[in-house]
């Protein structure tokens, strides 16, 4: 395991070797406090100015008793870094989530009120319901065309994207990490019959196997459940959608849209 002096040791290196260092920021596993034995040593280290010679470097070093270790870096100007958490974490389903890092090294004493925290908070998603609805008919042409590649592909989307358009109406803890957003997104309890299990299913995640037509059925049982959940709650999610959306979701215009042809064989007609 890594202990204390050997990331101090490599702070010491960073800010000695990296030319502009203002601050070293220790993140991933390690800032968290739960490392294990194959955690990589991840590291930020920012600088003032424009000009970054490697925006990322990385080696694999032996850690003092033996066992090689990977240490990654990332160098970003204060700007970038800090202009990062105002972006939807990529790994978060769309919630608010917050990330946690620990300074270990400041150049700057001017910017300790905005680098010393124990966490830095990203914003949550718009809810991508136009998207979601597009997701849906690319996996139906997709079944109809015989790929079935890309029909996993639009339902694991399908998947994805569910959460961020059913947490205006759940209570949600922000989430840490990819492993945390995904339980904070199969603990929503205002969700459609089924939620969980079909979000495993369509993320791959259920640990069985399963045909082309079991897989789309999940999907379309997602995407039908959040619809009506929507329409439900109307009053509480048309305020966050673009202004050309909401009638199409009170009206039930989306839904009917989606229903055509449900039951009745269609003739593939190109891509989506």
């Amino acid at each position: 395991m890594i202990d204390e002096a050997f990331i101090e040791r490599w702070v010491e290196r960073l800010r000695r070797e990296i030319p502009g260092a203002v601050a070293v920021m220790l993140k991933g596993s390690h800032a968290r406090g739960n490392a294990g034995p194959w955690s990589d040593l991840d590291f930020d280290v920012l600088v003032f100015g424009d000009e970054i010679t490697d925006p990322y470097l990385t080696w694999i070093v032996e850690n003092g008793s033996g066992r090689l270790v990977h240490v990654s870096v990332a160098v970003e100007t204060v700007e970038d870094w800090l202009a990062g958490f105002r972006e939807v974490a990529s790994w978060s389903f769309g919630f608010p989530s917050s990330e946690v890092t620990r300074l270990t090294w400041l150049g700057r004493p001017s910017l300790r009120a905005e680098l010393d925290r124990p966490g830095h908070k990203h914003p949550g998603g718009e809810p991508e319901l136009e998207d979601f609805i597009e997701e849906l008919g690319k996996a139906r042409n997709a079944r109809l065309r015989g790929d079935e590649v890309a029909l996993r592909l639009a339902v694991q989307e399908i998947a994805e994207l569910c959460p961020s358009l059913l947490a205006p109406l759940n209570e949600v803890a922000p989430p840490g990490t990819r492993p945390g957003a995904l339980k904070a997104a199969l603990a929503l309890t205002v969700a459609p019959e089924g939620y969980r299990d079909d979000m495993l299913f369509c993320l791959g995640l259920s640990g069985r196997g399963s045909t082309a037509d079991e897989i789309l059925a999940a999907g379309e049982r997602l995407v039908f459940g959040t619809l009506a959940l929507l329409e439900t709650n109307a009053d509480t999610f048309s305020p966050l959608l673009p202004p050309y959306l909401p009638d199409l979701l009170s009206s039930g215009l989306l839904r009917r849209y989606l229903g055509q042809g449900n039951g009745a064989p269609l003739e593939y007609g190109g891509e989506p």
